[in-house]
């Protein structure tokens, strides 16, 4: 398979998560962000083409699409991902943290640890993002997140990963994004030579730190539950074909058996809990 490769020398920005500090940028209307810890553009990539066989865009709602780069940065081939800058005019990402940190205070996280129980912080999640925007279906839009994360095995969903957007004193509901943590992409935390089963039982779910049938099943109890799949084992395989391209020949055979069995595990548990 031939690659385009991409050239690029200016500076570019750190963005930190709580994983580390991914390099990203904006460029021509599309962000770039390259491989950190593994293989964070297969990660997001495989996962945006398996969420257009879902129905996040019947419940209402929409998700991002990244597509596999190489690209040239700092003299250095890099793997990575882009996608097509989503915002409109006139408007930005609020994210929850500052939602609440602005409009709750600064000891909303006080607050919110009080709560006796994952179903009563949830609610309390969902209650404050509607009193504070509008946004009355908040409580299906996190349930599909937190379901989907799961569905993934995405550990990487701390409250500036979950997000609204804002038009001056509009709100709206921001499209899925930032699922390069999932499918076991930290090779780092995760290594290779480990068993993909026994890695998944590690996993833990955020934001609210336990496991993800935990999280979920107290979001589907207040909420009901919300994503539905419709993608086979064939599809897994055919939207991991092309992205492996990137990566080396020796590792190609390991990455499509355990990236196969983590979505194969989580979907399980996901059907598990409808």
């Amino acid at each position: 398979m031939k690659m385009a490769l991409r050239l690029k020398t200016g500076s570019h920005i750190a963005e930190t998560s709580s994983k580390g500090n991914q390099e990203k940028w904006l460029e021509n209307g599309r962000w770039y962000k390259l491989d950190l810890f593994g293989y964070e553009g297969l990660a997001e990539t495989v996962t945006s083409a398996l969420l257009a066989k879902t129905n996040v865009e019947k419940l209402g709602f929409r998700f991002v699409t990244y597509h596999m780069e190489r690209m040239e940065v700092h003299r250095h081939i890099r793997n990575g991902c882009s996608s097509e800058n989503f915002l409109r005019p006139g408007e930005e990402i609020l994210t929850l943290a500052d939602l609440f940190h602005k409009g709750v205070g600064p000891s909303w996280q006080s607050e919110v640890g009080n709560l006796p129980n994952l179903k009563s912080k949830i609610q309390w999640m969902v209650e404050s993002t509607r009193r504070l925007t509008g946004l009355d279906r908040f409580g299906v839009y996190l349930t599909m997140l937190f379901e989907a994360d799961m569905l993934f095995g995405n550990e990487d969903r701390h409250l500036n990963n979950i997000a609204v957007l804002r038009r001056g004193e509009l709100f709206d509901y921001c499209p899925l994004f930032d699922f390069g943590a999932g499918l076991l992409s930290n090779v780092r935390d995760y290594p290779m030579e480990i068993a993909p089963r026994g890695l998944l039982r590690q996993l833990r779910a955020q934001p609210l730190n336990t496991t993800f049938p935990r999280q979920v099943h107290a979001a589907q109890a207040l909420y009901g539950p919300q994503l539905q799949c419709s993608f086979t084992s064939q599809d897994v395989t055919f939207a991991l074909a092309a992205p492996l391209d990137y990566y080396a020949d020796r590792d190609r055979a390991y990455l499509r058996d355990r990236i196969e069995t983590c979505i194969a595990t989580q979907q399980k548990k996901l059907e598990q809990s409808y």
